[in-house]
């Protein structure tokens, strides 16, 4: 049941993900993310973060594994430690659309790559 549970979050939340990627803007200002282990590898689901610029946005990062990993985002010098089995929030400021950057775990470089994408805000 609870797998069940965590693959219908999965699937809504890369759902929203894809809908912002087809050209939906969002009011959303907190984005979820969790970093897990699926099928023994490590990951950040979504794996594509989509925002739009001109605005800040906090992404709640849910790390369901029993150790601490990193989330760093060298493009934009954002670097945080989640904690095991915590939620921990980075805020991200607003930025320029065009842009992507890449996401990993500072602490295990093999681990948990993902993308944040920011499309131009529409006019």
């Amino acid at each position: 049941m609870r797998q069940t549970a965590f693959a219908l979050a999965i699937a809504l939340v890369l759902g929203v993900s894809s809908a912002l990627a087809q050209g939906f803007e969002s009011d959303v200002d907190t984005i979820q993310v969790v970093s897990a282990n699926v099928g023994g590898k490590n990951v950040f689901i979504p794996s594509t973060i989509v925002v739009t610029s001109g605005k800040p946005v906090t992404l709640s990062i849910f790390n369901t594994t029993d150790v601490p990993h990193g989330f760093s985002i060298p493009g934009i010098h954002v670097e945080a430690v989640l904690p095991a089995q915590q939620e921990f929030e980075v805020k991200l400021p607003a930025l320029e659309g065009g842009h992507i950057y890449r996401i990993n775990c500072q602490l295990h470089p093999a681990h948990r790559t993902a993308e944040l994408v920011v499309l131009p805000a529409k006019k």
